[in-house]
């Protein structure tokens, strides 16, 4: 997006913040085949996934007001 010059400032920031973590996980864990530990390796799986959302959820405006990203329309 620099390259074209795009991106705003903060934006990067904020869309790598905000973008969801953990679908290929999500996808992959279940189709692993079965071995010791996999259930351990499911649950933690998906605990992470859902902290990491919850966590990004929360905070997402906390990163789009500290860069100033959607402030010009509000102007």
């Amino acid at each position: 997006m620099r390259r074209h010059g795009a991106a705003a400032g903060g934006l990067i920031p904020v869309l790598t913040w905000s973008g969801l973590r953990g679908g290929i996980s999500v996808a992959l864990v279940p189709a692993l085949p079965r071995f010791e530990g996999k259930g351990v390796l499911l649950a933690s799986t998906y605990a992470v996934v859902v902290f990491s959302v919850l966590v990004q959820g929360l905070t997402v405006r906390r990163v789009l007001v500290h860069y100033g990203v959607g402030q010009e329309s509000r102007r």
